[in-house]
């Protein structure tokens, strides 16, 4: 038995998909969908042997300079100098490790050279089935060669 009915979970995923919908900013999202056959290739491998699942038109909610330690503590991030870029998205697609995102120029801060952002952390702790928002850590793509 669970200890929060699971249509309240729904309701508040509902809820946290509509506040991503009303404030978020358009992005396409690239979701890989070989990660466990290029897993062999370990550190050799390319990015040109990943394949993506696009979907063009997502919206994501991004705080480009995350700089509340204890908002950042509560989502197990321990950083001193350096600002993590945290992201929200709707609760489908799944947003896997190794998606990326590509953000259009305008919404970027000048401190970025690149307009696409790889998922490098997820950033959920201690749930179950009661998981209603999910937190990721993003950094710019960096491209392997």
């Amino acid at each position: 038995m669970a200890l929060i009915p699971d249509e309240l979970i729904d309701a508040i995923r509902g809820f946290s998909d509509l506040t991503v919908d009303c404030y978020g900013i358009d992005c396409t999202l690239y979701i890989p969908t070989n990660l466990t056959t290029v897993e062999s290739e370990d550190i050799y491998r390319n990015d040109a042997n990943i394949t993506y699942k696009n979907f063009l038109s997502q919206k994501v909610w991004i705080n480009w300079a995350e700089k509340d330690m204890n908002r950042l503590r509560k989502l197990g991030l321990f950083t001193e100098d350096t600002a993590p870029i945290i992201a929200y998205f709707k609760n489908y697609p799944v947003v896997t490790l190794g998606s990326y995102i590509k953000v259009e120029t305008r919404y970027i801060p000048n401190s970025f050279d690149t307009d696409e952002f790889e998922v490098i952390d997820l950033l959920a702790k201690n749930t179950y089935n009661s998981e209603t928002i999910r937190a990721y850590k993003l950094a710019p793509r960096r491209y392997k060669k």
